[in-house]
Parts: C-alpha cells; sequence; structure tokens
C-alpha cells in the first residue's frame, strides 16, 4: 500500500512539473504567478491555524485571569 502511494505521489508530481514547464514556456508571468500562490497558499492556512490558536489561548488566559481574581 505504501509502495503503491508513493508511486502514485511521484507520477503526480512528474506530471505537474511537466505541465508547470509547458506552462512557463508558454505564458511565463502566469506560471510565475501560479508558482508564488502554490507557496503562498500553505503559508496563509498555517498563519490562518495559528492566529485561532492565539485567540484560544488569549481567552484561556482571560478566563483564569477572572478565576484568580475571583478567588481573591
Amino acid at each position: 500500500m505504501k509502495k503503491r502511494t508513493i508511486v502514485m505521489m511521484l507520477l503526480a508530481a512528474m506530471l505537474t512539473v511537466s505541465a508547470s514547464k509547458a506552462l512557463a514556456n508558454s505564458e511565463p508571468v502566469l506560471a510565475s504567478v501560479e508558482w508564488v500562490l502554490a507557496k503562498i497558499n500553505p503559508l496563509n492556512e498555517r498563519v490562518t491555524k495559528l492566529e485561532q490558536r492565539v485567540q484560544q489561548l488569549e481567552q484561556e488566559v482571560a478566563k483564569l485571569k477572572q478565576q484568580l481574581e475571583a478567588a481573591k
């Protein structure tokens, strides 16, 4: 199962590289934009998740502060 998955991933990567090269040869600006977006999108997703986590932690800190004040 693992070997099959790895082979499928390699084939998909090879096809993607071939398609990207063809696109880059015909429309270099569009290919560059797509490449940049492909690099940025995973980072955007990660930043969004981290921002959500920070918000969650800030809420927990606020609750703990309230509990601490109430205990005094």
